[in-house]
């Protein structure tokens, strides 16, 4: 009888009851394991993914906005690019360089003495487009005005040229109309 009352107070009321909780329990524990934290780990992932992909998003909107700046830039200013080209040629163009500066010493009374030219780097690759120099060096003689005006004339020249170095000095051998000795280095730009 042990045996049957046994079975007995395990089929009660009250046990079976429990014993259907704890089996709910255990399988909604086993449930939330397998089914749900997966699913919730996803979830924070996916948002903190989100986060990431609007951070990149406003970086690439405002790559986008500099890229239709730039070209509105362009569209709005295509007629005056060449200016830019004539500005800073491709090639040294040294030729040329040496004209503007020989007509613009011709018109304001600079006599050149001298003239010398530094290195020239003509074996550049088409793909590098960094700001190359060219040095030219020259001497001669002016009265102070006409040496002002030919600095003036040098800078409304379209070629860009900046003044390195300029020595004004009077000659060694005096003279009535006050002629002055100048030294310039100027660079000129080429890509």
């Amino acid at each position: 009888m042990d045996k049957l009352s046994f079975v007995h107070k395990i089929f009660t009321k009250k046990t079976q009851d429990y014993s259907f909780s704890i089996a709910f329990f255990a399988i909604f524990s086993i449930f939330i394991f397998f089914a749900i934290r997966p699913s919730l780990t996803t979830a924070f992932s996916l948002k903190k993914e989100e986060e990431e992909l609007k951070v990149i998003n406003a970086q690439y909107d405002k790559q986008v906005n500099n890229v239709l700046f730039i070209q509105s830039f362009l569209e709005k200013n295509r007629d005056s690019l060449y200016l830019l080209e004539e500005g800073i040629p491709g090639t040294p163009q040294i030729n040329k360089v040496i004209d503007d500066i020989k007509k613009i010493s011709d018109a304001y009374s600079l006599s050149l003495k001298k003239a010398g030219m530094g290195e020239v780097n003509l074996s550049h690759s088409p793909g590098d487009r960094k700001l190359q120099t060219l040095k030219l060096t020259m001497e001669g003689t002016s009265s102070f005005e006409n040496v002002m005006k030919f600095v003036e004339a040098l800078f409304q020249q379209r070629r860009l040229k900046s003044i390195q170095k300029m020595v004004i000095s009077k000659e060694a051998i005096g003279t009535e109309s006050a002629r002055l000795k100048i030294n310039l280095e100027l660079l000129g730009y080429y890509q």
